[in-house]
């Protein structure tokens, strides 16, 4: 489980030209690598509420250790891992 943070950079357009989400950003923990084909889960807060992306359709390195940028069906975000450590799960 990785602490991440997600921005929103891109969105599809839809027919009203409204892009009032990007720029948004997403705190929480990713539970595994995107995949493509799946959608991106991103954990927000203990209660779980959670953020679901629609399919990913591809994932980009950097030369930065760090950063991932997704891009699925609808939009593109830029992914920040503020920890590299994998933490313990809980009993």
């Amino acid at each position: 489980m990785l602490s991440v943070v997600a921005t929103k950079i891109r969105t599809s357009r839809d027919p009203m030209g409204v892009t009032s989400t990007v720029g948004r950003i997403y705190e929480g923990y990713l539970l595994s690598e995107p995949v493509v084909g799946r959608g991106m889960v991103i954990f927000r807060d203990p209660n779980g509420r959670r953020m679901v992306t629609t399919a990913v359709r591809r994932v980009l390195a950097t030369s930065e250790s760090n950063v991932l940028y997704v891009e699925t069906e609808n939009s593109v975000y830029r992914i920040s891992i503020r920890e590299q450590h994998v933490a313990a799960a809980t009993a």
